[in-house]
């Protein structure tokens, strides 16, 4: 295997394993206790991981 695309593998599962963490934190009675600007700022971060994760798999997938 190829150094870059186990890089690739590598960046692939800690990001999903960070947005599998953050979205266990926003889905938890946890989230409710930080300030709401803050909350907010998780959600876009959740979704900006998610389509990062998104595009990860699909330049593994081409490879």
């Amino acid at each position: 295997m190829s150094d870059f695309k186990s890089c690739l593998i590598e960046e692939h599962a800690q990001l999903e394993e960070k947005l599998n963490k953050l979205n266990d934190f926003n889905q938890s009675e946890k989230v409710n206790a930080i300030d709401p600007a803050q909350k907010y700022l998780l959600l876009v971060q959740a979704g900006a991981m998610y389509t990062y994760n998104e595009c990860l798999k699909a330049r593994l997938e081409r490879l």
